[in-house]
């Protein structure tokens, strides 16, 4: 098995550096795994929207490189191959710069989700090893995984105070909005750029008729364009373009500024079936780390990716100066988590409640940190 590398960087003429890099990603992976089928770019590398700069004559990564390993992997293996990834990325950006690459087993291929990110990696990735892989990706997609997919993603701008990671994280963020305007369209558009183009000049539905949401796109694609763009640019536009997706999205009221049942319940609505293996995964995560039992069994039957979502916008009132502490987020994000809720009164009240974000992060996906 070798690489495809040259064949990307000549197609988009991507610098020899990122060719080497690619070259190194396939090699690292061939030493890690025993049975590596190939692996998979996903757009926006795949799609020729990769960014980079010279400094003092060395090339500089701006973009992410993306992607998925099918392998039958340990989780020896798994975190092994990660932490050369790290090594790899490293001296080659700046601190934004990262090589993310999920691992998955072979097995899985013919069973992947039926996502946005799914369909559009089969129709704009790249086989970087390996062939016949973007075949069988999915060719459909359910919209509700997309709009699931965004209340996870409301974490991204929380993650941390950094003004650079912040504004690149916001600009990730408020991008989801074109691929939420495609995805209730039931169209899939590849590339963060092209998609975020058409939607500004399309203006589609609700979602591309809203003066603040179009304000606040804009800013994100200045921003992905020429990283890693500007905080006080982006945050006065942040809150309002939210507020207004989740509006926009069920044709609803705007969401309470602090986080209730009503909320839960709204969020839930957007969310497709659990499948019967995510269903398993929780209740492995309880037999793993059992708590109360009636709390235990609470936890099982909510969509944590409701509770999640309306903790992080009770965190996103709280941020921007909308909300102080207050109990109501504290105790969704507990539920979230599986913990006892922080006081709301801490003086570090946003560090702990992102650590406990985090918290439930494994608890909901045990593999991201394991």
């Amino acid at each position: 098995m070798h690489s495809h590398a040259s064949r990307l960087c000549e197609t988009y003429d991507y610098p020899t550096e990122l060719g080497e890099l690619l070259d190194e990603i396939v090699v690292l992976a061939l030493e890690t795994f025993d049975e590596l089928v190939g692996i998979v770019l996903s757009p926006s590398i795949s799609t020729g929207e990769f960014l980079w700069k010279c400094v003092s004559e060395r090339v500089h990564f701006l973009s992410d490189v993306d992607g998925f390993v099918f392998a039958n992997a340990t989780n020896f293996q798994s975190t092994r191959f990660k932490q050369g990834l790290a090594r790899l990325a490293h001296g080659r950006g700046g601190p934004l710069f990262k090589l993310d690459f999920s691992v998955i087993r072979s097995a899985a291929l013919d069973a992947m989700t039926e996502s946005f990110q799914m369909v559009e990696t089969r129709m704009g990735g790249f086989e970087l090893a390996g062939s016949h892989l973007l075949e069988r990706f999915p060719d459909r997609f359910d919209p509700r995984a997309s709009r699931q997919a965004f209340l996870l993603n409301l974490w991204m701008p929380l993650v941390t105070s950094d003004a650079d990671t912040w504004a690149q994280s916001a600009a990730r963020l408020l991008l989801d909005i074109p691929l939420l305007a495609s995805s209730e369209e039931g169209i899939c558009r590849p590339g963060h750029r092209a998609r975020a183009e058409w939607f500004l000049e399309s203006r589609p539905g609700r979602l591309g008729s809203d003066p603040a949401i179009h304000r606040a796109v804009e800013a994100a694609l200045a921003a992905r364009l020429a990283p890693p763009g500007s905080r006080d640019l982006i945050e006065p536009l942040l809150l309002p373009a939210v507020e207004a997706t989740i509006a926009a999205l069920d044709a609803g009221p705007p969401p309470p500024t602090r986080p209730n049942a009503s909320l839960i319940s709204r969020f839930t609505s957007w969310l497709p079936p659990r499948s019967p293996r995510r269903i398993a995964g929780e209740f492995r995560t309880l037999v793993r780390r059992p708590g109360q039992p009636l709390k235990d069994l609470l936890w099982w039957k909510r969509r944590k990716e409701a509770v999640g979502g309306g903790a992080l916008w009770g965190l996103f009132q709280i941020l921007h100066g909308a909300e102080n502490p207050n109990q109501q987020t504290a105790d969704w994000l507990a539920a979230f988590a599986r913990r006892s809720p922080v006081d709301p009164g801490a003086e570090d009240f946003i560090s702990q409640a992102r650590d406990q974000y985090r918290n439930g992060l494994v608890e909901l996906y045990p593999t991201h940190g394991e």
